[in-house]
């Protein structure tokens, strides 16, 4: 067995979610302020007045948010059948008065600021290490992560279509750049840069790949990068570039738990199923009592995803065995936007919350909110926001979104 498929081998087969150190956390939680609810400088602060690519909703002057209901919305909840007798369903939220809610706890996620905002410039990384981040912000050319003590640095991009991905535990930023249509120019190389060092290295795609306008990177681990265009795919070690075909799981929505295992929903061609390869061996459970799932997200008991498939769209929990579905949050999802692309998880939180990325959708505010979601108890909270548009990107060191400080 080959150096790097026993390194291919740990990352696929580790058994704890990678988290940030303690000590970074209290840091983080030293150098920002308490949480204030509903992030109102964010939304006072949005400069832009319209969403772009044509998607608004109308101007909703001085509408009141009602108050929340006190029995289940019987237009949202799916029949008892459907759903199983032990499913709890809770009232329908509706996504465009997430500023009301109140700050998040300060234990989920809590090396996240309060507000996503990055300053105009910021030290090079190259001259300032910050020894890992929490997430990363690519906007108009430029480039910056945030530090476990809330520094901001920048990384060098060229500003030609940049891609920006974070490894799971912030401690490397991948950078590479799409198909140039304008040129017809596949440059396919990625730029790995540690945050640790400061230092940099670039990798070019395996050999014999075929070149297609959807190849790309990402992160898979601290080690290793993953690379697929088209059906290829290939396991990259950072250090060394050596590079290993394997098989990735295809369908609608697909996620990487937090062990190294992936999950698969189907498309709607083909059997209702969620394949689970966890052990090593695909398991196909059916998805008809929660409804097909996107943007799933996963741990070692737990599954989350939206549907809304023949029923009000949804974020619903379910058990990872059987699919059995424990809690369901029904959302109004005004215009189609949010089931289209403006609500979906991103993270389990290792207390079991789920982290929501919400579109601020409307023509006098703009960004997102990641919003945290206890199924359990019900409540809704804000954990950080951002005014920057939605051309920016901002990507999330999955060990950030998940720890939780045991306080």
């Amino acid at each position: 067995m080959s150096e790097f498929h026993e390194l291919l081998t740990r990352a696929t087969d580790r058994i704890e979610s990678p988290r940030l150190e303690h000590a970074a956390l209290q840091t983080a939680r030293r150098r920002r302020t308490r949480r204030r609810g509903a992030a109102a400088a964010v939304v006072t602060s949005a400069l832009v007045a319209t969403v772009v690519v044509g998607i608004q909703v109308a101007d909703r002057g001085d509408r009141v948010a009602p108050a929340p209901p006190t029995a289940q919305n019987p237009t949202s909840a799916p029949s008892a059948e459907a759903s199983g007798p032990q499913e709890k369903v809770w009232p329908q939220w509706d996504p465009r008065d997430v500023d009301q809610l109140p700050a998040a706890p300060d234990r989920i996620a809590p090396a996240l600021p309060e507000v996503i905002d990055p300053p105009t410039s910021s030290p090079a990384l190259s001259d300032d290490p910050v020894g890992s981040a929490v997430l990363a912000v690519e906007q108009d050319g430029l480039a910056q992560v945030l530090g476990t003590g809330g520094e901001w640095r920048t990384v060098p991009i060229d500003g030609r279509f940049p891609v920006v991905s974070l490894s799971p535990q912030g401690t490397r930023l991948a950078v590479y750049y799409g198909y140039d249509d304008r040129v017809g120019v596949y440059d396919i190389g990625v730029t790995v840069h540690d945050l640790a060092t400061g230092s940099s290295r670039t990798l070019e795609p395996p050999a014999g790949f075929e070149p297609r306008d959807d190849a790309g990177w990402m992160l898979l681990d601290e080690e290793t990068l993953l690379f697929s265009s088209g059906p290829q795919t290939y396991a990259v070690a950072i250090d060394s570039g050596e590079a290993e075909e394997m098989s990735l799981p295809t369908g609608m929505s697909t996620t990487l738990d937090p062990a190294g295992d992936w999950l698969s929903s189907a498309d709607f061609a083909e059997p209702n199923v969620l394949t689970d390869y966890a052990g090593g061996t695909p398991r196909e459970v059916s998805m008809d009592r929660t409804g097909r799932l996107l943007r799933i997200q996963a741990d070692e008991d737990t599954v989350v995803g939206t549907t809304d498939d023949d029923q009000a769209f949804s974020v619903v929990v379910a058990d990872r065995q059987t699919l059995t579905p424990q809690f369901r949050l029904p959302v109004l999802d005004y215009e189609g936007n949010y089931s289209n692309w403006g609500l979906g998880p991103v993270a389990l939180a290792d207390d079991g919350t789920v982290l929501l990325r919400v579109a601020a959708i409307g023509r006098r505010v703009d960004g997102f909110r990641l919003v945290a979601w206890d199924p359990a108890g019900g409540d809704l909270s804000i954990v950080t926001s951002t005014a920057l548009p939605v051309e920016a990107s901002v990507v999330f060191a999955q060990g950030a979104l998940r720890a939780v400080d045991p306080g």
